[in-house]
Formats: C-alpha cells, structure tokens, sequence
C-alpha cells in the first residue's frame, strides 16, 4: 500500500506566502489588481457547482476570478456550446434521456436536444436542472469587465469551429485584443490543435492565442516557434520549475497553469513565477494571493494523506484505495455528513455519528469494508484516487462548506 502525504496544509502555505513576501517579489505580471496572478475559474467554479453550467461560472464571478475558462464545441446545428467532455454522458442525463443514441458526442445533437438535458444533478441534487450553457449565455453572464478564456476542445470533432467561434465573438464586440484592469485579455483563446488556433486568427486577428500543452514546459525550440503568433503556453506547478517559467519568459511568452486548488500548489505556481493561475477553487486562490485564511469555515479536521494505489485492487473490502482525514486540534470534531471531491468531482460521502477525537485519524475509503469509529466505506465499484500523477481531495462539511484542499504527488 502506498501512502502519499498531502502538500502543506493551507494555514501553513498561507503563512509562507506572507513570510516570504512571495507575491510582492514574484516578476511583474501582466498587470492585475493584486499586482500579482491572473485567477481564472476553470470550467468557472467546479469545486463547488456543476463544471462548465451557469451556476458554476456564477460562482467564479462571486469568488472573484478575472477569467471564466470554458470549453467551446458545436451541436448537430452548429451552435455553439459549454461543455469539457466529447461525449455528453459524464456531465448530463443524456442516456437517460436519449437511451438509443450512444456514445452521446455532442455533436450527434442540435441545440435544442442539449437544452433538455439536466446538466446538474450528476455532481448534488441543488444544482437539478442545470442546462449546458450556450456561448452566447456565458457572454451574457461574464459581461465586459470579466476576461474569457476558451478552449476549442477537440476541433476536428466540430469542424468549423474555429471560423464560428470567431464570428460569434466579432458579433460581440469582444475581439478588439483588450486588455482589462485585472491584468486579463478581454478574450484569449487556446487550444492543443495549432491549425485550429491559426484558423480562427485568420477571422479575428487581433484576440490573444495560447497553446495548450499543459504537464511538462515545452523544449526551447518549440517555444520559440509560438513565440510572436502566441502570447502565452500551459504547463503544471508539479513538473516545472522557476526555471522553466524563465525559459518561456525568454522566448516572450506568458504561463498559465493548468488547475491548482491546494493552498500548496497555489504556492508552488506563485513561486514559480506563473503569471495566469488557473483554478477550480478561484475563491481559495484569490485568498491565497491576498494573504488571508484559506478556508473561513475550516473545523480542524484537514485532508492528511492518501492511498491511491493500495495492494490489490482500488475497491478490495477494507483495504480499498482512501482518504485520510486528521482532527488538528484537543477537541472532539462532528464530521458526520461530510464528504470528499476529487479534481474531476467524484465523491465519497462520510456517514452519520462520525466524531474525529482529538488529534486521531478517519480513514474514509472508496470501496466496501466494515464501518468503524476510524474508518468508513463507500462502498463503491470503481476507483478515482488518481495513482499516476497525482490530485486533489478537497473535503466539505455536510452544509457545503469547504474545510480543506490537499493535494497530493506521486513519487
């Protein structure tokens, strides 16, 4: 069994950014209110809301991020809509809905047939009837003074995207290459399809393009050939350095990152020198930025550890991949209700009556096992604990208070 511990607790890494003054020394960003990182709302707030719904990306907007992120794909009638995955069978009840028409790609349906979908209640039954946001809906709701980032997911499953995109934001007025008071452009659009990425500047010329890669920075020599028609490259705090961030500096490119939400990763980027910060958690990076307590609602139970990759399988009885939780303090912590996310928002719920004691451990398990004071099983099929690079578990109390985000590396 391999035990992996969670990155600084978010108190701590809080702490660290103050001591250190690292935002105040980190290189001139683009601008910002903060004079440091630009936040940007992956799939706007999917920690805590539905990814890529309006709820999600009103949250942001509350939360305070400079940029919503979103994932532009066409439907049957060339329409553009919100969504992450090729297939609209994760995130919505197509196959409930619509049981004869597997594999459910997005672009098998017209706007019309999305729009029946219930997008919400796969992640909490609050957010039921959610429906899968067209672009034109997300324009509405970011208004002029929040910047939008948007991904052209997949383009060769939506051929045209990249001219209709184009033309959907000149309609908009939103393709003049502005940049806003927080440091964000007005629009800047990514993608890892380069043909993709020329395309649309053929059609609006004058909107900032990055390249997505994301994990690894690229070599020199493949920065170089982005540097002058691109204005900034992705990549990962877990597999960069300070270094790296200098190397794409050199070549006149900004780096965003790809989603941290751990107070600790939030840090490693800061101190990287990251110029975007791209989370799903915008409201834990802005109070990390700012120096303020990560978590206003924190009990004293904090994620400590995980075991992705157990001997055996992920969901053998008892000894199944899990989560460990730590009561911090000398008293007694109710955490009955609560429950677990992973980064791409799989669940693990924590039953009733549990009471973490003073400075002991709950082991909150994905598979079946008997119910213990220590130990509580899901009892679930399928593993998620990601056992190959690493993740984050952000941990909640049963009214949906955040408590905690630990993130973790696999050696």
């Amino acid at each position: 069994m391999n035990r992996v511990p969670m990155l600084a607790g978010g108190t701590v890494v809080a702490a660290a950014l103050a001591f250190t003054g690292s935002a105040q020394a980190a290189p001139d960003r683009a601008g910002g209110k903060r004079g440091d990182a630009v936040v940007v709302g992956h799939r706007g707030s999917p920690g805590q809301a539905p990814e890529e719904t309006l709820a999600s990306y009103r949250n942001a907007l509350r939360d305070g991020a400079d940029v919503l992120e979103g994932d532009v794909q066409l439907t049957s009638d060339k329409q553009i809509v919100l969504l992450h995955d090729d297939t609209l069978a994760r995130t919505t009840n197509a196959e409930e809905v619509y049981p004869d028409r597997a594999p459910w790609t997005v672009g098998q349906f017209t706007l019309a047939e999305i729009k029946r979908l219930d997008a919400g209640s796969w992640f909490d039954s609050r957010y039921a009837g959610q429906r899968v946001p067209a672009l034109k809906e997300l324009l509405a709701a970011a208004g002029r003074r929040t910047g939008l980032s948007l991904e052209m997911k997949a383009p060769a499953n939506s051929p045209g995207v990249a001219t209709l995109l184009a033309e959907e934001l000149n309609a908009a007025r939103l393709t003049d290459g502005a940049t806003l008071p927080s440091g964000a452009y007005r629009v800047q659009v990514h993608s890892r399809d380069q043909a993709a990425l020329k395309e649309f500047h053929a059609s609006a010329p004058k909107v900032q393009l990055s390249y997505l890669t994301g994990g690894k920075m690229l070599g020199d020599d493949e920065l170089a050939g982005l540097a002058g028609w691109t204005i900034a490259v992705y990549a990962h705090p877990r597999v960069t350095s300070a270094a790296d961030i200098g190397r794409a500096r050199a070549k006149g490119l900004k780096v965003i990152s790809d989603p941290v939400d751990s107070p600790a990763e939030i840090a490693m980027a800061v101190h990287q020198g990251y110029d975007w910060v791209t989370s799903n958690f915008p409201a834990t990076v802005e109070r990390v930025l700012q120096h303020r307590t990560p978590f206003p609602a924190a009990n004293g139970v904090v994620v400590d550890s995980v075991f992705p990759n157990p001997s055996g399988d992920d969901v053998q009885p008892e000894n199944s991949e899990h989560v460990v939780l730590r009561n911090t303090t000398s008293r007694p912590v109710n955490v009955s209700g609560g429950y677990l996310r992973d980064q791409a928002g799989n669940l693990m719920r924590i039953g009733s009556g549990y009471v973490v004691g003073p400075g002991s451990l709950l082991r909150v398990h994905v598979g079946p096992g008997t119910n213990r004071p220590d130990a509580y099983h899901n009892g679930l099929t399928t593993g998620f604990l990601n056992n190959t690079s690493g993740d984050t578990v952000s941990f909640f109390a049963a009214d949906h208070s955040l408590l905690d985000i630990g993130s973790y590396i696999v050696p």
